[in-house]
């Protein structure tokens, strides 16, 4: 980062709406294609999860500063900020989710912010993440990573993207929009599917306070720290509602990266806002899609669970002995 600069952050307020409106007359917001399921590697299974992995860094809201709790039902010292995680899944699904990441960027929109091109509702086009996300075992690991009971978040188009980074020639700071930007959903998990040797730049940048202590003028950079993803399939889970993340421009090479969201049945609380998903799909796509939402999010978790085909998850499912402690 240029150290004699402000903190690049993503359109906030009004700079977000004239970006909706942007993006309605643009052809960003395209969620259409889909891959042959037939030609893809191969079937998600719950196997393709790894048993023993390891939880390498690991900080909850309450470890930030954040003393209220931003759910009801919940604990500021229960809910995950971050948490790093390394051997999630096994070879050969990171080798098949790199591969459905590479045939997907054929159809990928370009983006006007840091992310060079990205796919969204890639649930709507890829069967063996869409069997990801609706796999028990998978949705149970996330849980007791998360603190709370989870389900895959029920609007589509903000429930999965592939993104794609690459240099760019541009020396008047564009490249930088978006860099440091919260999300609308609260519990994201964001999967790099490229090594360190394929990019140079590109880290994973997140700020390790209250998003109401972010000053973008800091220029000794306090609370800021650099995720250790350097390996293909290293992830990292965030509480992406309140935790202030970006990342760095890519210099050389090219960074892949699958981002899923998740939501808490048990709470209808949602942080979610019409203008920062418009931001992304437009406005006419985005009200039909928002009125589905907020339908959704009045189901109890029973109800949710239920229409998706699976077993609740409990608070009493949560406690994993597998899990290998966080190394710092």
């Amino acid at each position: 980062m240029n150290k004699g600069n402000a903190l690049p952050v993503f359109a906030r307020g009004f700079g977000r709406v004239r970006l909706a409106l942007q993006t309605s007359l643009s052809a960003s917001a395209n969620v259409d294609g889909a891959l042959d399921a037939s030609t893809e590697p191969m079937h998600w299974t719950s196997a393709c999860l790894r048993d023993g992995y390891e939880v390498r860094y690991r900080r909850h809201l309450d470890d930030l500063g954040y003393r209220d709790v931003p759910m009801r039902g919940t604990r500021s010292d229960a809910l995950n900020a971050v948490c790093h995680l390394r051997g999630l899944f096994t070879d050969d699904a990171v080798a098949a989710l790199r591969e459905i990441g590479r045939a997907l960027e054929r159809s990928a929109s370009s983006s006007n912010w840091i992310i060079s091109k990205r796919v969204r509702a890639v649930t709507n086009r890829s069967r063996f993440i869409d069997d990801m996300m609706h796999d028990r075992a998978f949705l149970l690991r996330v849980s007791r990573l998360a603190g709370v009971p989870l389900i895959p978040y029920p609007m589509a188009n903000a429930r999965s993207q592939f993104n794609y980074y690459y240099p760019t020639n541009q020396r008047d700071g564009k490249e930088q929009l978006g860099m440091w930007h919260t999300d609308g959903t609260s519990f994201v998990l964001n999967i790099v599917l490229s090594d360190r040797t394929e990019y140079a730049g590109g880290n994973f940048l997140f700020y390790e306070s209250t998003a109401e202590t972010f000053d973008r003028h800091d220029r000794e950079r306090r609370h800021v720290k650099t995720a250790d993803l350097d390996h293909a399939g290293d992830a990292l889970l965030i509480y992406g509602s309140k935790l202030f993340h970006g990342v760095e421009p890519v210099d050389a090479g090219r960074r892949m990266s699958l981002v899923l969201s998740f939501h808490c049945p048990t709470t209808r609380e949602d942080d979610n806002g019409f203008w920062h998903l418009a931001s992304d799909d437009g406005i006419a796509r985005t009200v039909v899609n928002w009125l589905a939402l907020r339908r959704a999010l009045r189901d109890d978790a029973e109800l949710q669970y239920r229409r998706l085909g699976l077993e609740p998850i409990r608070r009493e499912d949560l406690a994993d002995p597998r899990v290998l402690p966080a190394t710092s």
